[in-house]
């Protein structure tokens, strides 16, 4: 399990995982035979005739625990690691082994997450990405001991243009204001389920789900001789996970700070929970800058980048380039960090004549709590007052969707420019404005549905290199003029692909 070094940077390590990888290789059910056995232990009047009473009770249970901890502590120690200054190499098995071997020039991207746990542990978990990692994931994941990890990312430091060329760290003042300002219910709502989702790998799912309703019951019923219990639980709801949302965007941006060399980015973040990113420069595949509409409004906007490994790590990761900032200094921190970037202009919009297809959506979904409204009047009028207010809730979200589909109207478009793409377009709440170099596209679709065949328009969809599936779909745009845009700069188009998508 111990790590050694020598030699400097042109010595080695060699190792094994921390121990704590250990409960990870063990299921769910692991815990669900650990604590009755232990609880039925502690009962127990210790005696020779209580202990052989219990061991004839649970030796079934015990042989299979023992039979979980066996093979839980062989995939343990079949995995080892070593790297020195040149490359990583990973071995995997006893009998049969394998090995992985990946030079740090080949490597996209190198993170280093460090939680709460695993800091008190002094563990870190490590991703290690390249251009071959397929399905969102990274091509190397290991547990390492902090120093050992420590000594991976000096190397592959080493390995890089070492010459300072840029570096900023978000203004903390403004970043408290900008996270009160921009945290979101839904991404507050995302966390919590993904914090639920890693607890229930561990805990018995329907004890969670008792404590959960036992603690919202209680919460209701203590409110409402105040307010309506429907609206008391949603505020709930909508608080918890606002407040969930401003304190994870705290405390991942609040000691963030962004250095760029000629050839790679380094990234660090996180007040309690330390991450730490080194992102080789040729193997972005695109920048994005993403805004909210009143983030469009105030003029601010986050800087985010697409490369293999960056951002897809964890249920909670982000792909953050700049955490959201104004944008005369993201426009700033594109000139330095990617300087062959050029500025978003759009060659061509979306049409007016698209105006139906926008709202599209926003009509469909407008429908669904107007039904249960209608229903719950018609059948249930006992439920009146708790109908009309969730009516009213659930039609807000869809009020603000076509609010930001009207917006997006006027700014939706794509351009090419200097060997770049640039996209511009609206998905769910978000605005994005996408800047890709063209050797990144890997299809274009023009693609119209029967509706657009009436008004010469087309949706266009634009993918993108990358370990999964990615693609920009920019609404609304005159056909003709998509055809000879894409036509004009030897693109290969693929036409009326997918006519089935919807709008």
């Amino acid at each position: 399990m111990n790590g050694s070094l020598s030699g400097g940077s042109r010595g080695s390590v060699s190792g094994q995982q921390h121990f704590i990888k250990f409960f990870s290789y063990t299921t769910k059910y692991f815990w669900l035979l650990v604590i009755p056995l232990l609880r039925s232990l502690y009962s127990l009047a210790f005696s020779p005739d209580a202990l052989g009473s219990w061991l004839r009770g649970s030796w079934l249970d015990i042989i299979v625990l023992l039979a979980i901890i066996a093979f839980a502590w062989l995939r343990l120690i079949s995995v080892s690691y070593s790297f020195d200054g040149e490359k990583i190499e990973v071995r995997r098995g006893i009998i049969a082994v394998s090995q992985d071997v990946v030079f740090y020039s080949q490597i996209s991207t190198l993170s280093l997450k460090q939680g709460i746990f695993y800091r008190a542990l002094g563990a870190v978990k490590v991703y290690v990405a390249t251009n071959a990692g397929i399905f969102d994931r990274a091509d190397i994941t290991l547990v390492m001991k902090k120093r050992d990890a420590d000594r991976l990312y000096l190397f592959m430091k080493r390995s890089r243009v070492k010459s300072l060329g840029y570096s900023v760290s978000p203004n903390k003042p403004r970043l408290l204001i900008f996270s009160l300002l921009f945290s979101s219910t839904l991404s507050g709502v995302l966390v919590a389920l993904a914090f639920i989702m890693e607890t229930s790998q561990v805990f018995d799912r329907e004890a969670e789900a008792k404590l959960i309703l036992d603690t919202l019951s209680e919460f209701a019923n203590r409110l409402a001789h105040i307010i309506p219990p429907a609206a008391a639980g949603v505020s709930a709801v909508i608080l918890i996970s606002w407040l969930t949302s401003f304190i994870t965007n705290l405390f991942y941006f609040w000691d963030y700070i962004i250095t760029k060399t000629k050839d790679s980015i380094y990234i660090k973040s996180g007040l309690i929970a330390k991450n730490r990113h080194i992102i080789y420069l040729e193997r972005v595949n695109y920048i994005d800058l993403r805004q909210s509409m009143l983030a469009m409004l105030l003029r601010v906007s986050s800087l985010h980048c697409h490369c293999s490994g960056y951002g897809s790590t964890g249920r909670s990761e982000l792909s953050v380039v700049l955490p959201i900032t104004p944008g005369k200094e993201v426009r700033s921190t594109i000139r330095e960090v990617f300087p062959d970037y050029p500025s978003p202009e759009l060659s061509v919009k979306s049409s007016l004549k698209a105006l139906g297809g926008f709202y599209f959506w926003p009509a469909a979904l407008e429908l669904i709590p107007l039904a249960g409204y209608i229903v719950c009047e018609l059948f249930m009028t006992q439920w009146h007052s708790v109908a009309l207010t969730a009516f009213v809730i659930a039609e807000l979200p869809v009020v603000w969707l076509a609010v930001t589909k009207t917006l997006s109207m006027f700014i939706t478009g794509v351009g090419i420019k200097e060997d770049h793409i640039v996209l511009r377009y609206l998905k769910g709440y978000g605005f994005h404005t996408v800047i890709a170099p063209i050797d990144r596209v890997t299809k274009v679709v023009i693609r119209q549905t029967v509706a657009q065949t009436v008004n010469r328009t087309c949706t266009v969809i634009v993918y993108t290199a990358s370990d999964s599936r990615v693609k920009h779909k920019i609404y609304g745009i005159e056909l003709d003029r998509a055809l000879r845009l894409f036509e004009s700069h030897g693109f290969d188009l693929y036409f009326n692909e997918s006519p089935s998508e919807g709008w």
